[in-house]
């Protein structure tokens, strides 16, 4: 197991929901919600509080840290929301046999469950598992994803070591008593797939999945070359032709040799040494946390294309109820967005804004759009620099509020904000230089504009470009003489 911690990241498998329109326009649920600074537990009234799943996703936390898989204090906050009835959890759930799923939204990472008992602990960390393999970031085929996630699961402190390597509930009986499907069919498996829909056959994917991720990961014969093996994926290779450069075995070879490892003494719980107790749990009751869920399930909804309509509906209500809280208006206005409608988004994020929001993607959002529609103005122009205020590198808040200022007169902020952008794109560079050109005229700077204009002037595309910094260049020479610098 001594390459464990050389694992790499995978991306996290995007689900979609199918909602009944019912079940979007009414609050059904009193949630509590207990916290630390890695993860939010929000439990439907009945439900137990959350300390003892908490407990579980620290423990795997220190785990991911300690190997490598995370890195230390970097991933945001990760919502788990139990919805606490299996009727009311159809409303989210994504597939027939999926207990729970981890969506990743504008807002943040949430997995949505349907209760906490204890049995159900280890779906919550397969979920957080996908969480941090998102944050890191490979590209890995639907198996080799969900394998993953399935052989982290069942992760345990005991004492000072670590156990890994157990089998989440049913896998062993559904590959000892179901006909294994063949390699390639497992491999080339997708969100469309029959086997990522239908129960008994989703069933046996993720079986054989986690089966071919235990044998790779902690047998001695594969445990060193799997780092290898996922980043040789990552990169584009096929799942064949990886096991072919890492191993020197086939696909179909590899499955062999998987029949006789499963059952056998070889694929066993594995006992690391590395302690990752707990000294401590100390949580908070999370403060709003009907109004917190209920902004959570209405994100989670707008992230789904499909329900656009829908979760627009319910975001409406939110905007009416809660009209101290910009979150509503933000999340209508980035949907506005993604429907082309760029009216309704301006409207949105202009609300957002005068309920005090901070996000800066939404002042950028607001200051574009503005300017696509009145020109430069003073607010467009205050809009970017708090952007880039709370963002030094947002590139294109740099070149809006460059160009804005230029045309509003302000040429020493146009010069600044253009200046700050630490490597002008190709596609940008003839305007930009042409722009710092004529702001540096404007205060008399002659020696810089020259500078700027005559980058221009090497780079200038066509004959419109080239008579514009031309005829900049004639009128610095004529009007500007060269400054010599004093001794």
């Amino acid at each position: 197991m001594g390459k464990i911690n050389a694992l790499a990241a995978i991306t996290v498998v995007a689900f979609g929901l199918k909602v009944p329109e019912k079940a979007l326009g009414s609050t059904v649920y009193g949630w509590h919600g207990q916290e630390t600074p890695h993860f939010a537990i929000y439990t439907a009234e009945g439900e137990n509080d959350g300390r003892e799943i908490l407990a579980r996703l620290e423990t795997a936390r220190v785990f991911f840290e300690q190997t490598g898989l995370s890195a230390r204090g970097g991933n945001p906050q990760l919502s788990i929301l139990a919805i606490g009835s299996t009727k009311d959890a159809e409303v989210y759930r994504v597939n027939p046999s999926a207990y729970a799923f981890y969506q990743r939204t504008r807002e943040g990472d949430f997995v949505v469950m349907r209760d906490l008992g204890p049995e159900h602990y280890p779906i919550a960390v397969h979920e957080y598992t996908h969480c941090v393999m998102e944050h890191a970031g490979l590209k890995l085929p639907l198996w080799l994803n969900e394998g993953l996630a399935d052989f982290y699961s069942t992760v345990e402190a005991r004492k000072a070591q670590v156990l890994l390597g157990s089998a989440p509930s049913g896998r062993i009986e559904t590959l000892s008593s179901q006909r294994w499907m063949d390699w390639v069919t497992l491999t080339a498996v997708d969100h469309d797939s029959v086997y990522y829909h239908q129960a008994d056959k989703m069933l046996l994917f993720y079986a054989q999945s986690w089966a071919l991720v235990h044998m790779l990961a902690s047998d001695a014969q594969y445990e060193g070359g799997f780092a290898k093996f996922l980043s040789t994926v990552s990169g584009g290779a096929t799942t064949d032709a990886a096991m072919t450069a890492v191993y020197h075995k086939s696909l179909e070879e590899i499955g062999q040799a998987l029949r006789a490892y499963v059952g056998s003494k070889r694929m066993c719980v594995h006992a690391l040494n590395m302690d990752v107790r707990l000294t401590s749990l100390e949580t908070q009751e999370v403060a709003d946390a009907g109004k917190r869920a209920e902004l959570a399930l209405a994100e989670i909804l707008a992230s789904n294309p499909q329900l656009a309509q829908n979760a627009g509906r319910r975001l409406a209500e939110l905007a009416t109820r809660y009209t101290d809280d910009p979150r509503p208006e933000e999340s209508l206005g980035f949907q506005a967005m993604r429907s082309g409608m760029q009216k309704d988004a301006e409207e949105h994020f202009a609300r957002a804004v005068e309920r005090h929001s901070q996000n800066p993607e939404v002042w950028f959002r607001l200051a574009h759009l503005k300017l696509q529609s009145e020109g430069p103005t003073d607010e467009v122009v205050d809009l970017l620099e708090r952007v880039i205020a709370a963002d030094s590198e947002h590139y294109a808040a740099r070149l809006e509020l460059g160009f804005a200022a230029a045309k509003k007169e302000k040429y020493e902020l146009a010069v600044k904000s253009l200046e700050g952008i630490s490597k002008v794109k190709p596609e940008h560079a003839y305007v930009v230089s042409y722009t710092l050109a004529y702001c540096l005229v404007e205060i008399h700077q002659g020696n810089r504009a020259r500078t700027y204009a005559e980058q221009a002037r090497k780079i200038a595309a066509n004959k419109n470009d080239q008579n514009e910094v031309t005829g900049l260049l004639r009128y610095i020479e004529q009007e500007m003489p060269v400054e010599v610098a004093s001794r």
